[in-house]
């Protein structure tokens, strides 16, 4: 099982990223256990994941988030803005596995 956080503003209008993500987990099969956070929360979480994604709209965070992840050997993975704006949980699966 991957275990994942996606970090962007506020962690609140991504948990609908989030259900589309799982929901294409489970249409393949595969299972997923992610949750959205604030960015500035990311220290709190990422002992207990192998996977962060990065919000578009927090592009301009994106090198402190990069400087908490490279402590743990985890390489961040910034979701395009068309899959995101579309919450296309598939595209967005492709990204992660």
């Amino acid at each position: 099982m991957r275990n994942a956080i996606l970090v962007c503003q506020s962690g609140m209008s991504s948990s609908f990223i989030v259900k589309a993500i799982k929901k294409a987990f489970d249409a393949h099969g595969e299972e997923i256990d992610i949750q959205a956070h604030a960015a500035m929360e990311l220290e709190d979480y990422i002992d207990d994941v192998d996977t962060v994604l990065v919000a578009p709209n927090i592009l301009y965070m994106l090198d402190d988030v990069k400087s908490v992840c490279e402590t743990h050997n985890i390489t961040p993975i910034l979701i395009p803005p068309q899959p995101y704006g579309q919450m296309d949980g598939e595209a967005i699966r492709k990204l992660i596995v």
